[in-house]
């Protein structure tokens, strides 16, 4: 296919021009497919986990290494994060329960909150980073291709497929992660 763009884009000037053209606008394109996506996942989130906060930098999805979406109770608050994670510039999307490492020092990992979310997830990882995470398989590991972008842009399954994802991961981590901020005040 590269070949066949290439002969394209070096058959006239006006192919060219098209295809500079394309190149600039390509990256603002994607940075709005990918930000009207997670403000209807935040909507559609926030419904179901009334007086939960969110925060994100999707605006860098693609373009640094691990920019993400969190969604948190209010006492969890720079401590703890429900997070979906770009990696690796978007071809590895993760999710799982966020720790702020910079606000929790030295504090162990929550080891039963770990052997809940391996129970549901066998693929499940700790790391100094997070509590657990997946690789989120569906609805793509990598969102950066375009089929997946317009999927994203278009099919309501993409969306609904993600934020249950995301509601399942907050069922699961809630009840111990309450009880791990309270015993840690």
């Amino acid at each position: 296919m590269n070949d066949a763009v290439q002969k394209y884009i070096l058959k006239s000037e006006r192919n060219l021009g098209i295809a500079a053209a394309v190149g600039e606008a390509w990256p603002q394109a994607r940075r709005a497919l990918l930000l009207g996506f997670i403000d209807r996942l935040d909507s559609r989130l926030k419904k179901k986990l009334k007086g939960w906060h969110s925060w994100h930098d999707a605006g860098d999805f693609f373009l640094k290494s691990y920019p993400g979406y969190d969604i948190w109770k209010p006492a969890w608050e720079d401590q703890y994060s429900i997070r979906l994670e770009c990696n690796y510039y978007g071809t590895r999307m993760v999710l799982g329960l966020a720790r702020e490492l910079n606000n929790l020092g030295k504090r162990p990992h929550c080891a039963d909150l770990f052997e809940v979310f391996k129970r549901e997830h066998s693929a499940a990882i700790s790391h100094k980073w997070w509590e657990a995470r997946i690789t989120l398989q569906s609805p793509a590991p990598d969102w950066r291709k375009p089929e997946v972008l317009w999927q994203m842009h278009k099919d309501k399954k993409f969306l609904e497929d993600v934020a249950q994802q995301c509601l399942d991961m907050a069922k699961l981590c809630e009840p111990v992660v309450d009880r791990y901020v309270r015993k840690r005040r």
